[in-house]
């Protein structure tokens, strides 16, 4: 009976699997385009999270700003936070 290593998708893995596998990986993954894993950064260093808290108008109005302008959350109040504290 040949190994089986688990199953992948309702498949089981052999031997034949793994190493195929680790040959492609030797290879350097031809034909494969790689992406960067995570979120995009936002400047030169990592960036810090802040979660607040808003009453129900205030998140109203940031869901219908985030409908009208396709931006997201993050987007959007990042911005008021940069016109709020820019210097007069």
């Amino acid at each position: 009976m040949t190994a089986s290593f688990g199953q992948v998708n309702g498949r089981h893995v052999t031997e034949d699997d793994v190493t195929a596998i680790v040959a492609n990986a030797e290879a350097g993954f031809p034909g494969v385009t790689m992406r960067p894993v995570g979120r995009p950064t936002l400047g030169e260093r990592p960036a810090r999270t802040v979660g607040v808290r808003l009453d129900p108008d205030l998140d109203n109005a940031l869901l219908a700003e985030i409908a009208a302008s396709g931006h997201s959350a993050s987007e959007v109040i990042r911005d008021a936070l940069r016109a709020h504290l820019a210097p007069a």
